[in-house]
């Protein structure tokens, strides 16, 4: 039931309002005072939907209750009784005092009570409805803004490790991957180890980050090696029929990375050919360099630098497939099993 709030200093006003509201009571619970004092202390501590007061009031004016009550009950609606004596008065309290409604002064029919006072419950309803969702919004906005904190928290440790990984890879392979590797030029052994890292740095960006579909995988190597105007050509085609599992699907991707990212480092110009396909049990990728080698013109005029680079690459795609057939000079074979489990 929907409680409002009825403040006159005239007795008689108050059994006029008594007897126009009467047959209301069913719907609505009607609080009469004589004091504005009397009306505050009974806001204060209940949900009052409408306040509807006489502004002409000794002690506290009907102005300054609604101020009161601004302060301590801002979602009740106000409406305002009286008879215009000093229109500059009123209209200041109008235009300052928030009033939703003014009555005019005398009235004689239940309707010019009736009808602001339910249009005052209707936009109470209506200001505490959007008041709610605002909360709502806010407390979801919080939360969000919270986990947006954690989750930068987290990418923070999680690139942490990551670089503290690839370093120590790059490092290990500066030991350990080939006694070439500590052999070589400041320059050349500079130029290589930017190389691996960048190798270790899509390894991570394939197996410990992302779990996308065939499409964002292709479109990301596309965008990165394909290159038609500067004479580098990169073809991906997926003769499989459908989508590919996840787990193969990172792993083809690595391999079809590890190809682009050598012509792209070492060759000013190249033309590739990466074809997945079905056998059997099977994924099947096939990567073509398409220009025989004698055609090919190196970035890297050290036949040391390009032997090594490609030895690493070769021997990455090799450790990804389950089985590699060569079939000639720059053709390879690389196979990967339908259902693979998490590497």
């Amino acid at each position: 039931m929907n409680t409002i709030v009825i403040v006159d200093s005239d007795s008689k006003w108050i059994a006029n309002y008594r007897r126009m509201l009467a047959p209301f009571q069913e719907i609505l619970n009607c609080m009469y005072f004589e004091y504005s004092e009397k009306a505050m202390e009974y806001i204060t501590s209940h949900t009052v939907e409408v306040l509807v007061s006489e502004l002409d009031m000794p002690l506290m004016t009907g102005k300054e209750l609604f101020e009161m009550v601004d302060m301590l009950s801002p979602d009740t609606v106000k409406i305002a009784m009286t008879q215009v004596k000093n229109v500059a008065d009123t209209l200041e309290v109008l235009n300052h005092s928030h009033i939703f409604k003014l009555i005019l002064k005398p009235f004689f029919l239940v309707e010019d009570l009736i009808v602001p006072i339910q249009a005052g419950i209707v936009e109470y309803k209506s200001e505490k409805q959007e008041g709610d969702f605002h909360q709502r919004e806010e407390k979801e906005l919080q939360k969000l803004n919270q986990e947006v904190e954690q989750l930068w928290e987290k990418l923070a440790d999680r690139k942490q490790v990551y670089d503290t990984f690839c370093r120590r890879a790059v490092g290990l392979m500066a030991e350990n991957l080939s006694p070439e590797f500590t052999e070589l030029e400041q320059i050349e052994g500079e130029f290589t180890r930017e190389f691996c890292e960048k190798l270790l740095q899509e390894f991570v960006q394939y197996y410990m980050y992302e779990k996308r579909n065939f499409i964002y995988y292709m479109n990301y190597l596309k965008n990165q090696f394909h290159y038609p105007g500067r004479s580098c050509v990169f073809q991906i085609y997926n003769k499989t029929g459908g989508e590919i599992s996840t787990e193969p699907m990172k792993r083809i991707a690595y391999a079809i990375f590890l190809t682009g990212y050598w012509c792209q480092q070492c060759l000013e110009n190249y033309e590739v050919e990466n074809v997945i396909a079905v056998e059997g049990d099977f994924y099947v990728l096939k990567i073509s360099y398409l220009p025989s080698e004698e055609d090919m013109d190196y970035k890297i005029t050290s036949p040391r630098i390009q032997k090594l680079l490609l030895h690493i690459a070769e021997d990455l795609k090799c450790a990804l497939s389950d089985a590699q057939k060569t079939e000639q000079n720059l053709v390879s074979r690389l196979y990967f099993k339908k259902e693979e489990e998490t590497l």
